[in-house]
Parts: structure tokens; C-alpha cells; sequence
């Protein structure tokens, strides 16, 4: 007969142990997790802060594109690497005569241009050579917000209003401003051109108030004038051809009614 025997509690064989996680171990990856969010978020913070910032429209001499008290977005590297302000670009810049403040304005007139602004016209006619070649052009501006009446003849040497018609060439590495509010602005007619190194950032997003959030519009462009001789010619034309229907009137006139042929039989 055989016996089994039940092995006794301290004879059976005992269950491996997992070794626990330490704590210490748990408590520095939560560290390193957060330290590494904290960097990523200061990077990007320095980033943006570099390349962007919020401005502040302080008065009216934008209006009707920009009102007091909108709050705008502005690219402060838009203009660091290799590219230049353009035409109708709104930018915030320091005035070469109080380089402690700063205004925003819009660019009209680029380096090289040759720029007249002809009073005589109305409405106001703001006449331009692009980089000095070719005729003068004529700047359309539909988002000007009525007639231009004041300080609208130009320029003086250093770009300022003059009291006559003076065209004047941008020079190198400067920059023709003005506000969209032609009659409320300080702008290139009282403090001449703006350095290239004065002109800080392009505004391009406005984000307050939220009713009227988004870009800042479409800017100017650049339309041909008449030749002088089609400007003479199409007049000309038409007083000649008044002239010979006239002349053709009074010939019929004189003459009489036409007689009828004599048949004879």
C-alpha cells in the first residue's frame, strides 16, 4: 500500500516576488515630464514674443481702415529676412523727429519712387514713378475716407508739404508714409522719410474688437494717366466732326432743296 504523504506548509515552494517600482524613481519622471512642458512653453513663448506683438490704435489717423482703440496683430520679422516694406503695407514705425514714439501709418512711397501730390485735382491727385522709370501713375485709394484737403501738395526736399507741386524722389533706404485720414494725420508730410531701420513691424490681423476681427483690407494700386496726346486727341476729334456736320447743314441750307430731273418726252 502505498503512502502519500502531504508536504507540510513549510516544504511547499513559495511564489517569486515582483520587486515594486521604487518611488523615488516614479517622482523623478514626473519631474522630468513637467520641466520638459515648461521649456517647450517658455521656447515657444520666446518665439512668439519675438515675432509677434499686440498693438494698440491710439486715434484716428487710420480711419476709416483702423479705428481707436483696435487691437492689431503685427509681424515683427515680416520684414527680416530679405524682404522690404511694399507699398500700402501698414506698419508701425518711430518717427525720425521723436524716435520715443510710435505710430502706424501706411507705406506710399518706396525708395527710388519719384511721388507728387497735386492739389489741384479733386479729389486730390497723389501721383507716382514707380522706382523712378516710366510716367507718373496715379494712386488709387478707395479706402480713403473722403475729399483730401489739407497739406495736399508736395513735396518739399526732405518730403514734407510744400505749398506747391514739387516732385520729389524717395531716397535710398527710405520711406514715404501716410494715414488713411489725409486731413487728421501726422505722417511724412510734417517729419519727412522714414528709415528703413525706424519701421518696427507689419500689422496684418485685427483681433479686437471681435465684431470686426480679421485682416486690415486691400491696399492701393497703381493706375496709368492718359497720354498727352490721346487727352488732345479725343476732343479734337469730336469738336471736328461737330464742326463738318455743322458745315454740311449749312451747305444743304444755301443750296435749296434738290430739284427734280426733267424727263422730256
Amino acid at each position: 500500500m502505498t503512502q502519500i504523504t502531504s508536504p507540510t506548509p513549510s516544504q511547499e515552494e513559495a511564489p517569486a516576488s515582483v520587486p515594486e517600482k521604487p518611488r523615488r524613481s516614479r517622482r523623478a519622471s514626473w519631474v522630468r515630464d513637467v520641466l520638459e512642458v515648461l521649456l517647450i512653453a517658455f521656447i515657444l513663448y520666446l518665439v512668439i514674443w519675438n515675432a509677434l506683438q499686440t498693438v494698440r490704435v491710439d486715434g484716428t489717423s487710420m480711419v476709416p481702415t483702423l479705428q481707436d482703440q483696435d487691437l492689431l496683430l503685427a509681424s515683427k520679422v515680416s520684414y527680416d529676412f530679405g524682404g522690404n516694406p511694399q507699398r500700402g503695407d501698414i506698419v508701425i514705425l518711430q518717427p525720425p523727429t521723436d524716435p520715443s514714439r510710435d505710430f502706424i501709418k501706411r507705406v506710399i512711397g518706396l525708395p527710388g519712387d519719384v511721388l507728387e501730390i497735386d492739389g489741384t485735382h479733386q479729389p486730390t491727385q497723389l501721383l507716382i514713378k514707380p522706382g523712378g522709370q516710366g510716367g507718373f501713375q496715379v494712386l488709387k485709394e478707395p479706402y480713403l475716407p473722403g475729399p483730401w484737403t489739407t497739406e495736399d501738395f508736395c513735396c518739399k526736399p526732405d518730403g514734407t508739404a510744400s505749398a506747391i507741386v514739387q516732385p520729389v524722389t524717395v531716397p535710398t533706404g527710405k520711406y514715404f508714409v501716410m494715414g488713411d485720414n489725409r486731413n487728421f494725420s501726422s505722417d511724412s508730410r510734417s517729419f519727412g522719410y522714414v528709415p528703413r531701420k525706424n519701421i518696427l513691424a507689419k500689422a496684418f490681423l485685427r483681433i479686437w474688437p471681435l465684431n470686426h476681427f480679421g485682416g486690415l483690407g486691400s491696399g492701393p494700386s497703381l493706375a496709368l494717366l492718359p497720354s498727352p496726346s490721346a487727352a488732345v486727341f479725343v476732343p479734337a476729334a469730336g469738336i471736328a466732326f461737330l464742326e463738318l456736320l455743322r458745315w454740311r447743314r449749312r451747305g444743304r441750307t444755301r443750296a435749296g432743296p434738290p430739284r427734280r430731273p426733267r424727263v422730256e418726252h
